[in-house]
């Protein structure tokens, strides 16, 4: 019986909760997931991955001391270098996180001080709904660009006034596996709604949008 195919992966923090987060909605993003339970202390996520194309699951293990393992059949069908690729590139995405490694940004650093603002908005009041989210909006399109940013200096996609058309650069031409794009969608879609006179958002609405863009800004 051939042996299983497998590869080590040392990722730097990737134990960190939060950064293991990320990885779960990236992992669940791009394949169908299953998480296993029951593992020992120094497991701290295992993860079979399927995926149309996939002729077999692939699991992934990532242990408390920072490495990840990737195993899969020697049968697996795309070829395992492929695949070991795809789920590298998660890996790298799980633990870059914009806001902490642009510190000195102007874009990061104005999104943060529109996110204070945000959250002293009394959520009561119908135009400090439209308010917060509208800010919001425009918090997760800065934060957007900064990405983009770090793949481009072309005015023309930095400076597109569609966040969708940017997400689906970095998507599409740049190969990066975002967080949670569609709530960055959704989000323009309410601003979009508010400028067109749409009905009044509600406490629980507005409560939600911010609750996103925070964790958002502190893991895209």
């Amino acid at each position: 019986m051939s042996a299983t195919l497998s590869k080590q992966v040392p990722t730097p923090n990737i134990s960190n909760d939060d950064f293991l987060r990320k990885a779960e909605v990236l992992f669940a993003s791009n394949f169908s997931a299953n998480k296993e339970s029951g593992t020992p202390d120094h497991i701290k996520l295992k993860l079979e991955l399927k995926k149309v194309g996939f002729n077999k699951a692939v699991h992934v293990e990532v242990y408390a001391n920072d490495n990840v393992e990737i195993k899969a059949s020697p049968n697996i069908q795309p070829p395992f270098g492929i695949i070991c690729d795809e789920i590298e590139n998660i890996l790298k995405e799980s633990i870059n996180i914009t806001s902490k490694n642009s510190e000195k940004s102007f874009r990061v650093d104005r999104a943060q001080r529109l996110l204070d603002y945000v959250r002293d908005l009394s959520l009561t009041n119908e135009v400090n709904r439209l308010v917060a989210a509208t800010l919001c909006d425009i918090i997760l399109d800065l934060i957007v660009t900064e990405k983009l940013s770090t793949f481009t200096r072309s005015r023309d996609e930095l400076e597109n006034e569609s966040v969708g058309a940017k997400l689906s650069c970095l998507e599409g031409k740049y190969k990066c596996v975002l967080y949670k794009p569609k709530i960055i969608r959704d989000t323009r879609d309410l601003r979009n709604k508010i400028a067109h006179g749409a009905s009044p958002i509600r406490e629980d609405e507005a409560t939600n949008v911010i609750a996103s863009t925070r964790e958002i800004f502190a893991l895209f």
